[in-house]
């Protein structure tokens, strides 16, 4: 049963759809991730109908008041054209040019083989991901932006868009990079985990998770859960899925020799921290239901 949860799981996470993802179903514990976005994982979190959200950038200001933010990990977006399209190099400032409408067509960028009119990839409103590239890539007024030719709810569905278009250029989550678009370097850096970690890679944001103070007190479930995060076992899973863990030389979690009260629980944000999630709950749940 657990091993065809996690097979509907996967497909899901493939196709890029915010469904709710069940880290053990039928067993004793359960942490259930879902996506929305990570706006909803702030307002989730402040509101206490999620026990945690997810962020996929920086919580800060009027968004972090009455929640604690805690980064679970660093990750850099990578900007991705299509593979037939064999742009080596972008700088911050092209990118900026591209996507308030100065540049527009494939012509205008030097090392482009596409050809035509650049197809704009963006993330929708209150994506994490879209209010981190717009940050990084010095765009305050969204007013300025070029007209999107496609706006993509989740990182798949980004993915499959640029996938299927040779004119098109998006940004994703470095962690779900993978052969079926092309990365494009920025200021001659590529998009790895290592030069993230080194501060050399232009385009990186934190995976965030958000909770009230008071239910780390109130729900031995969470608490337990968030020494889990911060664990060996945690690094190792962040440092696999292809993000920058800042856990190295965490000790290693150990299953209380009281077991929580609580036996379930829901996080739910960003559709970019949300497969990594699922991944760390599913560990988390089977050291817990052994």
């Amino acid at each position: 049963m657990k091993k065809a949860l996690l097979a509907i799981l996967s497909l899901v996470m493939a196709c890029g759809i915010g469904f709710a993802a069940v880290g053990c179903a039928g067993d004793e514990y359960a942490v259930n991730v879902a996506g929305g976005g990570s706006g909803e994982g702030i307002a989730n979190a402040k509101s206490g109908t999620s026990d945690m959200g997810m962020a996929s950038k920086k919580v800060e200001g009027e968004d972090a008041e009455g929640i604690e933010v805690y980064a679970i990990c660093q990750d850099g977006i990578a900007v991705v054209v299509h593979p037939s399209n064999e742009l080596d190099n972008l700088t911050t400032a092209q990118l900026k040019q591209i996507y308030t409408g100065e540049i527009t067509t494939w012509d205008q960028v030097a090392g482009a083989t596409a050809t035509g009119n650049i197809a704009i990839g963006h993330r929708e409103s209150g994506s994490g991901t879209r209010d981190a590239f717009l940050e990084l890539i010095e765009i305050e007024d969204t007013t300025t932006l070029a007209d999107a030719a496609n706006t993509a709810n989740t990182t798949g569905a980004m993915m499959t868009y640029v996938a299927g278009n040779p004119a098109a250029i998006g940004y994703i989550s470095l962690g779900s990079l993978d052969d079926t678009v092309s990365a494009v370097k920025i200021g001659g850096v590529e998009a790895t985990a290592d030069n993230v970690l080194d501060g050399s890679y232009a385009l990186a944001r934190p995976f965030n998770v958000m909770y009230k103070a008071e239910n780390m007190t109130s729900n031995d479930l969470l608490a337990d859960f968030f020494t889990f995060l911060k664990s060996s076992q945690a690094h190792d899973i962040i440092v696999k899925e292809g993000y920058v863990s800042g856990l190295s030389g965490a000790p290693e979690y150990k299953v209380p020799e009281t077991l929580p009260e609580t036996k379930e629980l829901d996080i739910s944000g960003s559709t970019s921290v949300q497969p990594l999630m699922a991944k760390l709950a599913e560990a988390y749940c089977n050291l817990l239901n052994a």
